[in-house]
């Protein structure tokens, strides 16, 4: 299993990650705001299916660069989701805001317990354009990365370093689908 993400799919993008466990670790991650934005964002969850999950990105708190020109646009800045799946500590998932014409995107993130881990399995549906695939394959993996290195106990890489040379890689191998 590759770092990368693969689509099984029109429209999808999956990715997998064996982390550290232990599962309920993974789960807070995921869930809870303090730990959420060390590795993609801040913002509440709610706990039901219907509720809101909070997206506030400060790029700044994952990396020591600003903010590149060509992505102001999509850099800091807060949305809010729907809770779709809320089952602790294997299956969440929710809508994902698109721009302001468009219809959200669904991404359901599920784990189970592997030997010596965790299997982490993110879904993101609904990713109409090549450059919304381009960019969330190189974020989410760029974030789960960083994710998968604080789990490590190591220090979590600088996201615009990491993510600007994998967006361009993204652009390659979709540029071939």
């Amino acid at each position: 299993m590759g770092d990368y993400a693969t689509y099984p799919e029109n429209a999808v993008l999956e990715i997998y990650r064996d982390l550290p466990g232990p599962i309920e670790r993974v789960w807070d991650y995921l869930t809870k705001s303090d730990l959420r934005q060390k590795w993609l964002c801040a913002g509440e969850v709610s706990a039901e299916p219907g509720g809101e999950i909070q997206f506030r990105f400060d790029h700044s708190l994952l990396s020591k660069h600003a903010t590149p020109d060509s992505h102001k646009d999509s850099g800091d800045q807060n949305m809010v989701g729907v809770v779709r799946v809320y089952e602790p500590p294997h299956h969440l998932a929710f809508s994902w805001p698109s721009g302001e014409a468009e219809a959200p995107t669904e991404v359901v993130i599920k784990i189970i317990e592997i030997e010596g881990g965790v299997r982490l399995h993110l879904r993101h549906e609904r990713v109409l354009t090549s450059d919304y695939m381009s960019g969330a394959s190189a974020g989410w993996h760029t974030h789960l990365d960083i994710l998968d290195d604080l789990l490590c106990d190591r220090v979590g890489r600088d996201f615009w370093e990491h993510f600007l040379p994998l967006e361009q890689e993204y652009k390659s191998r979709l540029a071939g689908v």
